[in-house]
């Protein structure tokens, strides 16, 4: 009975730290104020884009998968609409392709997405590292608006909603407010 005891409670705290160790090892996502983490991901064309090399511009980030391709089209949508225009402001679609089976081919994949190409550029994440990085979830985008200077100034998980919208545009029309205007020589 008493080994059986001890036993008991060996398992429960082997299984309290083995959940505690779990915890540790997964960072918590990156936040309002943080450095974003960078990356390096390829388009459907298999051109590199890289975050640290977007310095200098606003960047807004939907971070998505195919299953919540609509609702990443949306954000997209309305942030073309307002920013085609302005060189100073960029936004990507990152999707997260580990769901993909891994039966097709890649290049099947880039082709299809060519046919029918996304409002602005479509990142492939291949691996899920953005994606486990910035700790996505699968039920809606996840959106990031990075100044400049690389730091994270808007943050949020959601459908495309106005009122979210009007938050966000008010972040970008903030942080291109504040860029130095070159001289006409």
């Amino acid at each position: 009975m008493r080994l059986s005891i001890v036993i008991l409670i060996s398992i429960t705290c082997f299984g309290m730290l083995a959940s505690f160790a779990d915890e540790k090892a997964e960072p918590a996502p990156p936040k309002v104020g943080d450095t974003a983490p960078d990356w390096v991901l390829q388009d459907v064309e298999e051109k590199e884009h890289n975050l640290k090399k977007l310095r200098g511009k606003v960047v807004f980030l939907i971070l998505g998968n195919r299953k919540i391709r609509k609702e990443d089209d949306k954000w997209a949508e309305a942030f073309q609409k307002d920013y085609r225009e302005n060189a100073q402001v960029t936004a990507y679609i990152i999707a997260d392709m580990r769901s993909v089976p891994g039966f097709i081919p890649k290049g099947f994949i880039r082709g299809q997405l060519k046919k029918n190409p996304p409002p602005v550029k479509f990142l492939l994440d291949w691996k899920g590292t953005v994606h486990k990085q910035y700790q996505t979830e699968k039920e809606k985008p996840v959106l990031y608006l990075i100044s400049q200077k690389g730091i994270i100034v808007f943050h949020r998980k959601a459908n495309f909603k106005l009122d979210i919208y009007a938050d966000l545009k008010k972040e970008i029309d903030k942080l291109l407010a504040t860029l130095e205007i070159p001289e006409a020589r």
